[in-house]
């Protein structure tokens, strides 16, 4: 079975920010992308649960599969809206089997 090279984009921000970040990917040509709360972590502040934070304080996974060309130009725009927010932003190698979709 033949495979596609993409990159694979994931980005973990507090729940206020999905909706700018989304609006990012889109205006950026992203075709798609998949949004998953994040339950539990431990960062530089140490460990916490969804419970234990307000709703504001809520954390959300986005995931996105793209181009590499299209994955970097996401991240360089990322780096600009994120300068003062916490957030982990990471990218991956995948190989996917329908690239036309990506």
């Amino acid at each position: 079975m033949d495979t596609h090279l993409r990159k694979r984009l994931e980005i973990i921000v507090e729940a206020p920010l999905q909706r700018r970040i989304i609006e990012l990917l889109e205006a950026e040509g992203l075709r798609g992308y998949t949004v998953l709360p994040c339950l539990a972590g431990k960062g530089h502040d140490g460990a916490w649960q969804e419970g234990e934070l307000s709703a504001a304080g809520a954390m959300r996974l986005i995931v996105a599969i793209a181009p590499e060309a299209l994955a970097r130009r996401v991240l360089a725009s990322l780096r600009d809206l994120l300068v003062d927010y916490a957030a982990v932003v990471t990218l991956s190698d995948v190989e996917v089997i329908r690239g036309d979709h990506f």
